[in-house]
């Protein structure tokens, strides 16, 4: 008796073993995953490349040259330190703001079209178009003359700018600069 018992015990415990042996490899037809036929599958990780739509800017300084004279116009000129990502082809501005530096941030009001923004406010702009990806410019010059700020001529002036880049293709600011101050005494 204690034979049978050990037997049956023995074919009872390999008989359940063997179900659950079986039971993770059986293919149930209804559950079957199906792709919709508009989901696209990649397949090759390495060529998968995301870059944003519109470029980026990174600033890293700028400083004021006074006295410079270009064809036979005596001004200012701004020479800026930036870098451009996810831009390489498209056609940009850098522009700078002129304000006076104090609380009020007011801007000097224009009085030369060619050197001010649509509200009237002193600005200077140079255009470019970024080579490479990312493209490093360690001195992008903008000038302006002094005729073009408005001031009067002897005074000593606090001013400040900031500069601001600007993609002409997608019609949108994309980086700003914090504030550059600089003393002024208007020829």
């Amino acid at each position: 008796m204690k034979k049978k018992s050990t037997r049956l015990r023995a074919l009872f415990i390999s008989g359940a073993f063997a179900v659950s042996m079986v039971s993770p490899f059986t293919v149930n037809h209804a559950s079957t995953l199906t792709k919709p036929k508009s989901e696209k599958t990649i397949t090759n990780f390495n060529n998968l490349v995301i870059t944003p739509d519109d470029p980026e800017a990174v600033y890293e300084g700028a400083r004021i040259v006074h006295n410079v004279t270009v064809d036979g116009v005596k001004g200012m000129r701004v020479h800026a330190q930036f870098r451009v990502k996810y831009g390489k082809g498209v056609p940009c501005m850098m522009i700078a703001y002129f304000y006076y530096d104090d609380a009020e941030n007011r801007p000097l009001r224009g009085s030369d079209p060619h050197y001010q923004d649509a509200k009237g406010n002193v600005s200077a702009h140079s255009n470019f178009t970024p080579a490479y990806d990312p493209a490093v410019y360690n001195d992008l010059q903008i000038f302006i003359p002094y005729d073009a700020l408005n001031m009067a001529s002897g005074d000593d002036y606090d001013l400040k700018f900031y500069l601001a880049l600007y993609d002409k293709e997608g019609g949108r600011f994309f980086g700003r600069s914090g504030w550059y101050k600089f003393h002024l005494t208007m020829p």
